[in-house]
């Protein structure tokens, strides 16, 4: 019983972490972002699940962030993705611009390799600007 119990435990551990997440603070006080007023600041995280580096298991859906919902045996994890889920957080509270938009990718290797994770982080304030926040720009 134990000996399936152990692989069983690691998958589920898998697949729940090869996720799309959205975090999203509203705090600010009465700071100012490059002379705009902050509505939120949001960081989105898309992570991916690689065998020898290469092959996906699992990776986030980034049309269902912060859920358990997972992509099997494709690879999400890219800049593009992670706009489409800032535009839709956008959207959501109704602003057009961004600031300090930043980007990066993190690797992370275990069992000798066997496994990599890679995630996608992208972090941006989004701002209202008053007179130019009238439409999306393009």
């Amino acid at each position: 019983m134990m000996n399936h119990l152990i692989p069983l435990a690691v998958a589920a551990a898998l697949l729940a972490s090869g996720c799309t997440t959205v975090l999203k603070s509203k705090e600010f006080g009465d700071v100012k972002v490059d002379g705009t007023t902050p509505v939120a600041t949001v960081e989105i995280e898309n992570s991916v699940w690689l065998l020898f580096n290469f092959i996906p298991i699992a990776s986030g859906s980034p049309a269902h962030p912060n859920s358990y919902k997972c992509k099997l045996f494709r690879n999400t994890v890219n800049l593009s993705n992670n706009m489409e889920v800032l535009r839709a957080e956008m959207a959501n509270e109704g602003v057009h611009e961004v600031a300090n938009l930043t980007s990066h990718y993190a690797d992370e290797k275990y069992l000798f390799f066997l496994l990599a994770r890679r995630a996608c982080h992208t972090s941006a304030v989004l701002v209202k600007s008053g007179a130019n926040d009238q439409g999306p720009s393009k």
